[in-house]
This record gives structure tokens, sequence and C-alpha cells, in this order.
């Protein structure tokens, strides 16, 4: 997990790959104005992380037992990417400062989710106890509402900051 966070901060694979997330984007609606990029950036990532949150936390629900990171990375990674997009979409250059601080907050919105998911499975199982489906359903649903959330903000902090420029030229 942290080889792979790391990684995301020293190399420039995620950097080539948000270039061809933002390429793909501009190809599909080459009409789209910036924030309307950077609005299909968040909901792209806030999908994948609700999809990620979900398929932890149903089944943790029901067996009982979340193991902790299960999806910390992905969500990680996935927000960082968005990050990137977003750099990319208001011209913010790739710097190994804003690529950490894409880390770091991508790394603080999921560990925050997972902590709440977490909770709520303690929740779950105690409130629930002889509904397992139940538990499953209702885990699956706040999980995947909770990395949705959570990516929405992230994105939503991350548009704002690129598009005023002060948060870039703090970066530089």
């Amino acid at each position: 997990m942290y080889a792979a966070l790391a990684r995301a901060v020293l190399d420039d694979s995620h950097r080539v790959k948000a270039g061809e997330d933002l390429e793909r984007l501009r190809q599909r609606y080459p009409r789209a104005s910036k924030d309307e990029l950077a609005r299909r950036a968040i909901r792209r990532a806030a999908l994948q992380c609700a999809a990620a949150g979900g398929l932890v936390a149903g089944p943790a629900a029901f067996f009982g037992a979340l193991p902790f990171g299960a999806d910390l990375t992905y969500q990680a990674l996935a927000l960082n990417r968005m990050v990137l997009v977003l750099s990319a979409i208001y011209g913010g250059g790739s710097t190994p400062r804003s690529r950490a601080a894409g880390v770091a907050g991508g790394l603080g919105a999921g560990l925050s989710s997972e902590l709440l998911r977490q909770g709520l499975v303690r929740v779950l199982r105690r409130s629930l106890p002889g509904r397992p489906g139940l538990r499953t359903a209702v885990g699956a649903l706040a999980g995947g509402a909770l990395g949705y959330a959570a990516a929405v903000a992230v994105g939503r902090f991350a548009r704002e900051a690129f598009a005023s420029r002060r948060f870039l030229a703090a970066l530089r």
C-alpha cells in the first residue's frame, strides 16, 4: 500500500495516466469548458470510490470484519489521479510538491471514509444481529456513499484551489 502511494509522488506514471484521462475527456467532450471537464473528472473519481467503498463495506457488514485499508490504497490513488487531472485542466504543472499534496489529500479523505466505514460495520453488526442480508445492503450503500462523498469533497476543494491559482503558486 505505502509503496504505491510513494510511487505516486516520486514517479511520473500517475501524471502520465492523469494526462491520458484528461485527453480522453477532451476528446469525448470537445466543447466542454474547464469547469465542465473538472466536474466530469470529479464525478468519475467519485463513482470509482463509491464502487470500491460499497464492494468492501457490504460484505464486511455481512461477515463482521472489515480489513483495514482494503480499499484505502485504491481510493487514495484514484483521488490522487483526480487531483492531477484537475491540476492539468487549470494549467498547473506537476511538481513533486503538487504530487505530494495530491497524495496527502487523497490519503486523508480515503482514511477518514475508511474509519467511518469501520464504525458503520460495527454499528450494523450490533443493531441488525439477525439480518445479514439487510446488513450487507445497508453496509454497501453506506460504504458507497462515504466513498462518493470523500471524492466529491476532495474534488471540489482541489477545483476551487486550482481555479483560483493561489494553491498552485504555493506549491511552486
